[in-house]
């Protein structure tokens, strides 16, 4: 039986490995965010920083998305750049680790079977999606942007990696998409807000247009895996 050849191979990525020893290459994403959270918790106030760490864990543990937590986060309180540059951040942190410790991370018992599930979506996603394929960088960052279903840090990077781009392209698409997704819902989601505060029966009639036009794209979008099927 022929092994298949996984996205980050080192046989297939030997020019392009992380520039630190493995405990670094670990330690410096988690290092990083260790360091996002103490910032915070100095210059916040506590309650507000309880709540802006609860939306970090909400977004870092599946199936949360930033289209979800965003508008979460405002409404209890944090303002719209805060939740903004940190979801955009956490994205970062994210394109990092799997950048420098895929193929480590794919033997650590827990991690690695969740990680091999999101490498099965990113195939699905690319068979799906194959405007992917021909927009390339864009594709990549529009993809990290726009809220698909299970589209991230991890199975962006996954499919950056299948569609054949190097890693240092992968991180930058990352962040790319992270600040374009995060900031565009925040200013969004800020704007809607605003308006209720100044008229609640305004407010609510833009959010039920809002709702309705998630509706129509999630049946679509289910009415398209039909077809497909």
């Amino acid at each position: 039986m022929q092994q298949q050849t996984l996205p980050w191979s080192k046989e297939a990525d030997s020019e392009d490995t992380a520039p630190f020893p493995p405990a670094l290459s670990l330690g410096i994403p988690f290092g990083l965010c260790g360091v996002f959270v103490l910032v915070t918790f100095l210059l916040l106030p506590l309650n507000e920083f309880l709540i802006l760490f609860g939306m970090m864990v909400a977004y870092v543990v599946p199936p949360a998305g930033r289209e979800t937590v965003i508008p979460l986060a405002i409404v209890l309180g944090i303002p719209w750049w805060l939740i903004a540059c940190t979801l955009a951040f956490l994205d970062f942190a994210g394109g990092l680790f799997m950048a420098w410790n895929f193929p480590l991370a794919l033997k650590i018992p827990i991690v690695g079977p969740w990680i091999r599930q999101f490498m099965e979506a990113g195939q699905t996603y690319l068979a799906e999606r194959p405007w992917l394929e021909k927009l390339y960088f864009l594709g990549l960052v529009l993809f990290v942007s726009i809220p698909f279903e299970g589209s991230g840090s991890i199975t962006g990077s996954i499919i950056g990696r299948m569609l054949g781009m190097g890693k240092t392209e992968v991180l930058a698409c990352i962040t790319i998409g992270g600040i374009i997704g995060s900031f565009g819902i925040a200013i969004g989601a800020d704007y809607i807000r605003g308006i209720f505060l100044l008229d609640v029966t305004l407010g609510l009639s833009l959010l039920v247009f809002i709702l309705i036009g998630i509706a129509i794209a999630v049946m679509y979008r289910s009415y398209r895996r039909k077809r497909s099927r």
